[in-house]
C-alpha cells in the first residue's frame, strides 16, 4: 500500500476535497455545445486544459435532476472505446459516460492526475449524483479505478474491472469500499488471476460479481457493460442509494432465475450452480432467494459440481507451472547482468534466474531448442479454429508470457537501462524471430543504446517480418538517434513505395 500512498496521496486528497461539492453549472456556454445522445470524442478540461475525455450524455439529459456517473479509464489512453462500450447501457439507465484521454499504463499518478482533472470538469458541467459515481478500467485502467477508488473511499460506490482485479496493495477485505464487478474472457492472460479474485472476494464476502465472456484481453463487449451497469442499479437499490424499482427487479429476477434453471435442465450442473449462488446473492433482500440457496448448496455437494470446481482449479495450477517453466528456461538463457536487472522485477522474473550454464554453447542451445518446441507447441494449439478449453489455455500462456517479456523491458527503458533492455529483447528476438513487435522493440532499444548499426540492421529485420507503420517511424522520439541515418531513412521510403 506504501507505493499508492507516494505515488496518489496528493492527487487524490484535492479529488476527495473538491469532487462531491461541485455544482453543475447549467449556464456554461461550453456544456451548452456538448449534445446529449451522441459520443463525443474530445472534451477539454477547463481549469487542465492539457487533460481532455471523451463523454455520453443521455438523450434525456436535463440539470433538472443528478444523474450516476461511469468513469472509465483505457490503459492506452483511449478514452472513446470504453464510452462506446457503456453508452447503450448509459442510454438505458440514464447514466453519463466519461472516458479519459490522458490515463494510460504507467505510473498511478498519471492516471490520478487524469482522474483529478476528468471528474473535476464533469462535476463542475453536469448534474452528478455524487453517491452513484462508478470507476470502471481496461487491464492496467481496471487497476488504476481501484487505487482511485480506495483513495476516495466513500466516494465510488461501484468498480467495473475488465480484464484485471485490483491495484497492487489492495486486499480483498470486507473493508474494501466499494462493490465490484469484475469482466474476462475465457482466453485472456489474466483468467485465473479473475477467478481466484473471485473466490477471494467470497472469503472475504466484498459484494461482487465476475463474469466470464467467450473472448480475449479487451474491453467487455457491449451486452455484458449492460449487464454490469444493471448489477450496480440492483445494489444501489439494495443499499438505497436509489429508489426501490419492483419492476426492473422483477424482469432481473425472472432472466436470472431462468437462466440458472435452463442450465440445469441442460445438465450443465456447474453453471447452472454459480447461477443459482448468483440469484441467492444478488437478490437477497430483494427477494425470496430461500429456494436457491438451496440448490446452489445441493448442487455444491454434488459429484459434477465438486469435479468442475477441482478442474479448474487444476487447470490454474497447470497454468502457473508452464509460467514458470517457461521463465525457467528463459532465465537460464541470459547473461548474470540480465539475470540480475529482471531479478528486480516482474511477476515470473525470479523464478531459476541463475545463469549457471548460459556459458556453455551446449547447454545453452539445449535450453533454447526446449524453448522454442515450448513455444511452438502452445502456437499451434492457441491457432485452433475451434473454441476449446486447449487453445484458451494455449492463448493465455502465450500471452502472458509475450506481455510479460514486453513489461520487462518497457520497465528497464523507462529507467533508461538501454543496454539491458536490448540485451533481453535479443533474447526474446532469438526465441521469437518471427515477431516483428520484439524485433521493433529491439531497435527502439539499440537507438537508445546508441547503436545504430544493430538498431538499423533490426528495424530491416522487423519490417521483413511484418511491421510497416510509417507514422509509428516518424513520430517515436526513441528512434531519434538513427532518424537522420541513411538506413533509416531508406527504411521509411520502402514503406511508403509498398503503400
Amino acid at each position: 500500500m506504501r507505493t499508492l500512498q507516494t505515488s496518489l496521496c496528493v492527487v487524490f486528497v484535492a479529488i476527495a476535497l473538491s469532487f462531491p461539492r461541485h455544482v453543475a453549472q447549467t449556464s456554461d456556454a461550453s456544456s451548452d455545445e456538448l449534445k446529449p445522445g451522441q459520443v463525443i470524442e474530445r472534451v477539454v478540461c477547463k481549469n487542465s486544459p492539457e487533460q481532455t475525455y471523451a463523454l455520453y450524455l443521455p438523450s434525456n439529459y436535463s440539470a433538472n435532476r443528478r444523474w450516476p456517473l461511469v468513469a472509465a479509464f483505457d490503459p492506452g489512453a483511449r478514452g472513446k472505446a470504453p464510452v462506446e462500450r457503456f453508452k447503450e447501457a448509459a442510454e438505458r439507465y440514464g447514466y453519463i459516460v466519461c472516458g479519459s484521454n490522458n490515463s494510460r499504463n504507467g505510473p498511478l499518478a498519471v492516471s490520478g492526475d487524469a482522474a483529478k482533472a476528468m471528474l473535476g470538469d464533469i462535476s463542475s458541467r453536469f448534474a452528478i449524483d455524487e453517491k452513484r459515481v462508478y470507476l470502471t478500467g481496461f487491464s492496467g485502467g481496471a487497476r488504476a479505478a481501484t487505487a482511485i477508488a480506495v483513495w476516495l473511499k466513500g466516494q465510488v460506490a461501484g468498480v467495473i474491472g475488465c480484464g484485471a482485479g485490483l491495484a497492487q496493495g489492495i486486499e480483498p477485505t470486507p473493508a474494501l469500499p466499494f462493490v465490484f464487478y469484475g469482466t474476462v474472457g475465457t482466453e485472456d492472460f489474466n483468467y485465473s488471476e479473475m477467478k481466484q479474485l473471485d473466490r477471494a472476494l467470497d472469503s472475504a464476502r466484498v459484494t461482487h460479481r465476475i463474469e466470464v465472456f467467450a473472448g480475449g484481453h479487451s474491453w467487455a463487449p457491449v451486452d455484458v457493460c449492460v449487464r454490469a451497469i444493471e448489477w450496480m442499479e440492483l445494489q444501489a437499490i439494495k443499499s438505497g442509494l436509489r429508489p426501490r424499482d419492483d419492476s426492473f427487479i422483477d424482469r432481473l429476477f425472472i432472466a436470472a432465475r431462468e437462466s440458472a434453471t435452463a442450465k440445469e435442465s441442460a445438465s450443465q450442473l456447474y453453471d447452472a450452480y454459480t447461477g443459482y449462488s448468483q440469484v441467492a446473492s444478488d437478490f437477497k433482500g430483494v427477494r425470496d432467494v430461500a429456494e436457491f440457496e438451496k440448490k446452489a448448496a445441493q448442487l455444491k455437494d454434488s459429484r459434477a459440481v465438486k469435479q468442475a470446481i477441482n478442474k479448474e482449479r487444476d487447470q490454474e495450477n497447470e497454468e502457473l507451472q508452464r509460467m514458470k517453466e517457461l521463465f525457467g528456461l528463459r532465465a537460464k538463457l541470459r547473461t548474470q547482468a540480465t539475470a540480475a536487472a529482471l531479478g528486480e522485477g516482474g511477476a515470473y522474473g525470479g523464478v531459476n534466474s541463475q545463469p549457471e550454464a548460459a556459458n556453455d554453447p551446449q547447454t545453452r542451445q539445449t535450453f533454447l531448442s526446449d524453448l522454442k518446441h515450448m513455444l511452438s507447441d502452445l502456437k499451434r494449439k492457441s491457432d485452433a479454429k475451434e473454441a476449446s478449453t486447449e487453445r484458451a489455455f494455449a492463448r493465455r500462456v502465450l500471452n502472458q508470457f509475450t506481455i510479460t517479456l514486453f513489461e520487462q523491458s518497457s520497465s528497464l527503458i523507462q529507467r533508461k537501462r538501454y543496454e539491458l533492455a536490448a540485451s533481453n529483447l535479443a533474447i526474446d528476438a532469438e526465441i521469437m524471430p518471427d515477431n516483428w513487435r520484439v524485433l521493433y522493440n529491439l531497435a527502439c532499444a539499440h537507438a537508445l543504446a546508441g547503436d545504430k548499426r544493430r538498431a538499423i540492421e533490426t528495424l530491416n529485420r522487423a519490417v521483413q517480418k511484418g511491421f510497416g507503420n510509417v507514422s509509428e517511424l516518424e513520430n517515436n522520439r526513441q528512434l531519434d538517434a538513427i532518424r537522420e541515418e541513411a538506413g533509416f531513412k531508406k527504411v521509411i521510403e520502402g514503406l511508403k513505395e509498398k503503400k
